[in-house]
């Protein structure tokens, strides 16, 4: 299950790379050294691996000592390293940008989270996240059923506002916000359809087959699979 979350996850690397390039602004022959990047929660390295193809400096952090051991030896990967965030003293104001792909919710404090990531980036750079989405279409006609609602798998979940006051509150600014990234139009569309379809057509099934008192009890057990992502761009102001 989990190889299949990153299988789907992998899927997506080629467009994400693409986003962060385009921010970045830099390509091989600029003036200058490519610029560093950091990979927040990478996993085997599969987007490090991604991000090194545009020719950029990149490494990768993760808590799993057999992912990274995947990564390194089996795929080939290097710049990973094996550990928490907060405690790479040697990572002061060292890069360019952080991504964090379906991360932030996995940790028991967002707010440090990222404080640590702030402490790693030289001013003025960028923090390229996504993480389930709170509060929209889906949640409100299916509430609480969204897969995103599953403890302690998911610690967080929020919504649009929330995550922007956040990231305000921890010194960043808010460069763009998508509710419905894809990596082609087409599967942005359909998704769009297929997430609003389903969301209605759960809702008033599971309502009106079990009843409002067996609906409740349904909501605190079971998730479906599906619910929106939401994916930010952010920079880090000076001085933060």
């Amino acid at each position: 299950m989990f190889a299949d979350f990153e299988d789907r996850m992998a899927a997506d690397f080629p467009a994400k790379a693409r986003v962060v390039a385009h921010h970045l602004g830099w390509r091989p022959g600029n003036l200058g050294g490519p610029p560093r990047i950091l990979d927040v929660g990478c996993g085997k390295g599969f987007f490090v691996r991604e991000l090194s193809r545009f020719g950029f400096q990149v490494e990768g952090i993760d808590l799993s000592a057999t992912a990274i051991k995947a990564g390194t030896e089996k795929w080939g990967i290097s710049g990973l390293r094996v550990g928490r965030l907060e405690f790479q003293e040697d990572w002061a104001d060292r890069f360019d940008a952080v991504t964090a792909w379906a991360t932030i919710e996995h940790t028991p404090d967002p707010r440090a989270f990222l404080k640590s990531i702030s402490r790693c980036l030289k001013p003025g750079g960028y923090l390229f996240l996504d993480t389930g989405l709170a509060g929209d279409f889906i949640d409100r006609y299916a509430p609480g059923l969204i897969q995103w609602y599953d403890a302690p798998q998911h610690l967080f979940v929020f919504s649009r506002s929330g995550l922007e006051i956040l990231l305000k509150e921890s010194g960043f600014s808010i460069i763009s916000c998508d509710t419905s990234f894809e990596r082609t139009k087409t599967r942005r569309i359909l998704k769009f359809l297929r997430n609003r379809l389903l969301a209605i057509a759960s809702s008033f099934l599971f309502l009106f087959s079990l009843g409002p008192k067996a609906y409740g009890r349904m909501r605190m057990e079971a998730k479906l699979p599906f619910g929106s992502l939401i994916f930010i761009v952010a920079r880090l102001g000076p001085g933060s």
